[in-house]
């Protein structure tokens, strides 16, 4: 191979690189699906959030009980 059928080569390969590129960039169809990976992902942290809070206050309610009897 010479100089110039390497460099042809190499525009051609960035050129398919580019192009494909841009049409990953056009798609949308992979946007809904982050989108509700997101609020999934929100929707899990709050409920962990608030299960260990009430897990917490169930944890000193039954303590208190407990003390009481």
């Amino acid at each position: 191979m010479n100089s110039t059928t390497i460099l042809l080569t190499q525009v051609k390969d960035e050129s398919v690189k580019g192009r494909a590129m841009f049409r990953l960039i056009r798609d949308r169809s992979g946007v809904t699906a982050i989108e509700y990976a997101l609020i999934a992902s929100l929707v899990a942290v709050a409920a962990i959030a608030a299960f260990s809070l009430v897990g917490t206050n169930l944890s000193s309610t039954f303590s208190n009980v407990a003390g009481c009897l």
